[in-house]
């Protein structure tokens, strides 16, 4: 995120403890609900910071987060959120790909320390690398997996806990399944890579991650 954006981030993590352990879980609860909303990251913070005002200003009066904002977070959250301008398509396209290269990197410094270990073992050799159909699709699935977990998480931010844990630990299990059968079975080589080259990779997605980082609210 911008530095305008980081100013804002840092305000509201210390306005938020003002308020109240009560006020604090209903807000933390919107403001993951926010993360997936089609705004910008700056617009996001924007709203955390009026709704903390707004909850401590309940709160010096005596009032409750429902009696500040109503029953129902989610249609407030919703209604807010339709007043506000949504990310252009550009925008929601790099804000997604910025979210997902963490993981990507992870997957891939993951992926480069188990040929390590197989060369290690006498398995592979070195310091060619190969990459079989079930890494890509294994990768391919996981990030497909975890970046749904997420989304899960935020749009159900204000249902049954329970519930929502049931059907996550269901998509995790599924996915990581999926994964390990596609690595298990699909083992014919697509390429063959040199480590340097393999090393650059993830490297290279970090840069980038940190570039659209700093450029994206």
């Amino acid at each position: 995120m911008n530095q305008r954006t980081k100013a804002l981030l840092h305000e509201n993590n210390q306005a938020e403890t003002q308020l109240s352990p009560a006020a604090q879980q209903v807000l933390t609860d919107i403001v993951v609900y926010l993360r997936t909303a089609p705004i910008s990251m700056y617009r996001q913070e924007t709203v955390r910071r009026d709704i903390t005002r707004m909850l401590l200003d309940g709160e010096a009066r005596g009032d409750d987060a429902k009696a500040v904002i109503g029953d129902d977070y989610q249609a407030f959250c919703d209604s807010v959120i339709a007043e506000l301008p949504p990310l252009s398509g550009r925008a929601r396209v790099l804000t997604a790909l910025r979210d997902v290269l963490p993981a990507a990197v992870v997957l891939l410094v993951i992926w480069l320390v188990g040929r390590l270990a197989e060369y290690a073992a006498g398995i592979a050799a070195w310091p060619a690398l190969t990459v079989t159909v079930g890494d890509v699709i294994g990768g391919v699935l996981l990030l497909a997996v975890a970046s749904a977990a997420v989304t899960m998480i935020c749009r159900t931010a204000f249902s049954t806990r329970k519930r929502v844990s049931a059907l996550l630990f269901v998509l995790l299990f599924a996915g990581l399944f999926a994964a390990l059968c596609a690595g298990f079975f699909l083992k014919q080589p697509l390429l063959t890579v040199h480590f340097g080259t393999a090393l650059i990779v993830p490297l290279a997605l970090f840069a980038v991650y940190k570039l659209l980082d700093a450029k994206l609210d």
